[in-house]
């Protein structure tokens, strides 16, 4: 225990300083047995992972090869997938049950076509249900319910990819403000002509004015022109 340390210095030690020192190495011992059984168990966690997952990548992979062979499941949102989201699952779930379903029966039935939260607030997780169901084109509601769209099939299979809703911004109305406009227009004036147009908004009228100023200069020479005070569109080549 004491070959790497001088003899001069350990005949300088007095009892109580060679019994600390041997704890101490018992204890320096201790750790460094501890961290390398730490390392150890590191590396053999990462391996169960990675088998764990391997054998999930193979279940998935049968459970939709055995979902086609299905008469119930042919038009199935998921098979083919590589990056199964929410919505998949949600789209999914009302395929399956041919009628309107609520945010609630929705969220209840998630579980019977694989998909598995990690959220443990059921609360928080319906929220996420209902943003999704808010969110897409593809979910129709009626009433308080929620079903696919009739666009949601193109013939016996379903549409490739789940849309979000368009979003008008008021870029949008300004380019259609400006484009039934017969000349250049000031600020205020396609500010006001936005608001007869639709574009809702809680912004007063100055308010308003300096957002559409902000917009109309970011997107100047790209989408607009100025020229004196007055915007138009931007030529188009």
């Amino acid at each position: 225990m004491f070959s790497k340390i001088p003899q001069k210095y350990v005949d300088s030690l007095t009892l109580r300083d060679l019994e600390d020192l041997i704890e101490y190495k018992k204890r320096n011992g201790a750790r460094t047995d501890l961290v390398r059984d730490r390392d150890r168990l590191r590396l053999e966690l990462k391996r169960v992972d990675d088998t764990i997952e391997r054998i999930e990548r193979n279940e998935i992979k049968n459970a939709d090869q055995a979902a086609s062979s299905e008469d119930g499941r042919a038009s199935s949102f998921l098979i083919g997938k590589k990056k199964k989201n929410l919505k998949d699952y949600i789209a999914q779930v009302m395929a399956d049950a041919d009628e309107p379903l609520s945010p609630a029966d929705i969220q209840r039935r998630l579980p019977e076509v694989g998909y598995s939260s990690n959220s443990t607030n059921p609360r928080s997780f319906y929220n996420t249900v209902f943003q999704a169901l808010q969110r897409y084109e593809i979910f129709q509601k009626e009433h308080k319910k929620y079903r696919l769209s009739d666009d949601a099939f193109r013939g016996d299979k379903p549409v490739v990819e789940i849309l979000p809703k368009k979003k008008t911004r008021l870029k949008d109305y300004i380019i259609q403000v400006l484009t039934e406009s017969d000349g250049p227009l000031k600020v205020s004036e396609i500010a006001s002509r936005s608001v007869i147009s639709g574009y809702k908004t809680d912004l007063a009228m100055d308010e308003l004015n300096q957002r559409v100023s902000a917009t109309l200069k970011k997107y100047l020479n790209k989408d607009f022109d100025w020229d004196s005070q007055r915007y138009r569109l931007a030529a188009r080549n």
